[in-house]
């Protein structure tokens, strides 16, 4: 019985179908490639510096003694870009997938051995594991060269809820063990003070976060986060659990960048996962249907898809290149495009958050 109910979770809580992954293949493609790449010049600075700079996590990197050379990590950072470029096109999608996330815990190794390590493991395991959900069955280079079609699977979605509620675990533990829950300190409002006088973040509604007086409401917030934290890890039990506490994250993301000033804009492409895609993906072929039959001709639905795709992406490149010039934030974090996408995401998880509600009071007054 437990066997059946364990089997149950893993290959039966997520049920996507193709032409889904191949959007959330796409959205992702485009989202790391615009929003999430490595800074091409950190790499002069890692393979400059001293030996002594050199102090690794546990792990592989520990078979170092220094940074490698420079041309090293650029090759590396060239073959990231090049199996990104083949996840969001679909060409050889599932060796391009791995290819991408071992070339990420490569340049993530190096990065995180000055002895700051930013929780961003997620960029690099996600494409490993969602090679294995077959993504590029669908609007794919690979299907167009007639590759063997490879039935969709679901379990990776499971296995990402879980890597994502064991990062979430580690973040909210730690919390417990540090004292968050003594009633007696308010370590929220500890951290902003941190945020605001020490590094100077003092954007949106941080000065009014700091004058927020009111003892009780910050220690609601101190167990509030520990409680979302830790019950993250719980949540990956059912699919509806798991995509609650993300709409949780995304409200909670939104909060921090609003007083802390810190986006994490990075956690968003494993979030977009667990986006009911499948769904998208049939109102997309309604609305494609309609374009078609009215307006423009009869057209192919890959051809439709890649043209929703190309507008998407340069709108993606408008925002990224107005961030990057300063317009109307500054490019430190949070910028432009941090706030626009996160903001985004807060509006779109409002808006569904309403209609359950709408629906729900219907359906009881009925």
């Amino acid at each position: 019985m437990m066997n059946t109910r364990f089997e149950n979770w893993i290959f039966n809580s997520y049920s996507p179908t193709a032409g889904g992954l191949a959007l959330y293949r796409i959205f992702a493609g485009l989202f790391f490639l615009i929003f999430l790449f490595p800074d091409y010049d950190l790499y002069s600075t890692l393979a400059h510096l001293p030996s002594a700079f050199y102090t690794p996590p546990p792990g592989p990197m520990m078979l170092f003694d220094n940074f490698p050379p420079e041309i090293f990590l650029r090759f590396v950072h060239g073959l990231l870009m090049v199996s990104w470029v083949g996840v969001l096109v679909g060409y050889k999608t599932k060796w391009s997938s791995i290819l991408a996330g071992l070339c990420m815990l490569i340049l993530q190794g190096f990065m995180f051995s000055l002895g700051k390590i930013n929780h961003e493991i997620l960029l690099a395991a996600s494409p490993i594991i969602m090679a294995y959900s077959n993504w590029g069955t669908a609007f794919s280079v690979d299907s167009t060269l007639g590759e063997k079609e490879e039935s969709v699977e679901g379990w990776p979605l499971v296995l990402l809820a879980l890597f994502l509620g064991f990062m979430m675990f580690t973040a909210g533990f730690p919390k417990i063990l540090g004292g968050w829950l003594d009633p007696s300190t308010q370590a929220t409002r500890g951290h902003l003070f941190n945020q605001f006088f020490v590094r100077e973040r003092q954007e949106f509604l941080a000065e009014f976060a700091v004058r927020f007086d009111v003892a009780f409401v910050w220690e609601f917030l101190d167990w509030a986060t520990i409680i979302f934290e830790i019950g993250f890890l719980i949540a990956v039990w059912k699919a509806a659990w798991t995509r609650l506490f993300i709409c949780f994250a995304v409200i909670f993301h939104f909060s921090t960048m609003m007083t802390l000033n810190i986006p994490f804009l990075v956690n968003f492409l494993v979030y977009a996962a667990f986006i009911k895609w499948d769904f998208v993906f049939k109102s997309l072929n309604k609305f494609l249907a309609y374009m078609s039959n009215k307006k423009f001709g009869v057209m192919n639905e890959d051809k439709w898809v890649w043209l929703v795709a190309i507008f998407v992406g340069a709108l993606f490149l408008i925002l990224r290149s107005l961030s990057d010039a300063g317009y109307l934030l500054t490019p430190a974090e949070p910028s432009l495009h941090d706030v626009v996408l996160i903001s985004t995401a807060v509006i779109i998880v409002i808006g569904l958050g309403a209609k359950k509600i709408v629906g729900t009071v219907k359906s009881t007054s009925s």
